[in-house]
């Protein structure tokens, strides 16, 4: 899979992964409706891929600050830490992981001014 595949749509092999996790929009019935988390998790994925800021989102997707909201609540209930669980165990299950080559990101260097 391409980067530039998020630019098109999202994957459906992407959002299977995060359907599950994500939780639920619920409207009230007052204003709009809320913007579905398929349409804000393709916004997020595709302004990751290009780089792009929260005020230069194309009109494709959802708004930049819309975005931004949901992203906060995700981060808060740690669906991207469940999905990457998830794919870590699957691939673990189809290819292996070999634990004693897996490096922790880090550095390698003695911290400039201390530090322990």
């Amino acid at each position: 899979m391409k980067i530039s595949d998020f630019a098109r749509r999202l994957p459906d092999e992407v959002w299977a992964a995060f359907e599950p996790v994500l939780p639920p929009v619920v409207w009230c019935g007052n204003g709009c409706p809320p913007i579905d988390n398929r349409s804000c998790l393709h916004g997020l994925l595709y302004m990751l891929a290009s780089g792009v800021g929260w005020h230069m989102v194309p009109a494709c997707f959802p708004s930049g600050k819309t975005i931004q909201r949901r992203l906060k609540i995700w981060l808060e209930m740690d669906c991207f830490r469940q999905v990457w669980k998830q794919l870590a165990e699957r691939y673990a299950e189809l290819e292996g992981i070999n634990w004693d080559k897996v490096l922790i990101d880090g550095s390698k260097h003695k911290a400039q001014k201390g530090g322990s």
